[in-house]
């Protein structure tokens, strides 16, 4: 992440940019004062493309997830030259070469910054740490949970004094879902999504006419800088509830 403390002059002199990089990043992929080079992976030769790479790690934050070349996300090979970078650079971080070979493999588990990438500080050094472990699961599944531990297939238990479950969480629908909003006929949100969440331009649903929300289902939401997302949704909810009063629908 590259985080540091700014000192009062450099907040001072970043604010004479704001107009600017307000008006910006609402012309941006993903509505960050920055976006995606105007060239391709391969307009650049290997050395050139080493170069931008370093640039942008530097920099630290989304820029290499964000502020790459073009087709990144978009060709397979191009998001392999992104991801071995990325590894490369990982990789020299963690001196444990099992550890080092679950948590920045050299095959790629999937086509990288298609999930999150991780924003952090020193996760690597500190798993890398020796009272620290880490298992792979495609290896090894967890077979059963005991009394005092987890016991994976190849038969080994390790004991632990908590188990923190990080099973994943229903962080956009859920909220809404456990509301009690029913709609005009009176029908529960929750029974309306069972099958699937629907929704127009991810701040409206038909039935609830005065229901507008923001940094929600189908939204750009987690794919987007949330201060952007929700000014461009609150403007238009805004223009909606002004067009309804206008016309008085």
């Amino acid at each position: 992440m590259r985080q540091r403390k700014l000192t009062r002059e450099e907040q001072e002199e970043a604010k004479k940019d704001y107009a600017e990089l307000y008006r910006k990043r609402m012309t941006t992929f993903a509505g960050f004062s920055y976006d995606f080079s105007e060239k391709n992976t391969f307009d650049d030769s290997p050395e050139e493309r080493e170069k931008f790479y370093q640039e942008l790690w530097d920099e630290g934050g989304f820029k290499y997830w964000l502020a790459t070349y073009k087709d990144m996300l978009f060709d397979k090979e191009a998001n392999q030259q992104a991801y071995d970078f990325w590894a490369k650079q990982t990789r020299k971080r963690i001196q444990d070469p099992r550890k080092r070979d679950i948590l920045a493999p050299l095959k790629a588990p999937h086509a990288w910054g298609t999930k999150r990438p991780s924003l952090e500080q020193n996760y690597y050094e500190m798993m890398d740490k020796p009272e620290n472990d880490v298992v792979d699961v495609n290896e090894t599944p967890i077979a059963e949970f005991t009394k005092t531990g987890i016991v994976t297939s190849d038969g080994k238990l390790r004991e632990f004094d908590v188990i923190a479950l990080a099973t994943g969480f229903d962080s956009l629908t859920g909220g809404m879902k456990n509301m009690g909003l029913k709609d005009i006929h009176g029908v529960d949100l929750n029974e309306k999504w069972k099958m699937g969440t629907w929704s127009f331009l991810g701040m409206t649903c038909n039935g609830y006419p005065n229901m507008f929300f923001l940094y929600g289902a189908q939204g750009p939401t987690a794919f987007s800088n949330g201060p952007s997302c929700v000014e461009c949704q609150g403007d238009w909810i805004v223009d909606a509830i002004a067009k309804l009063r206008k016309d008085d629908i």
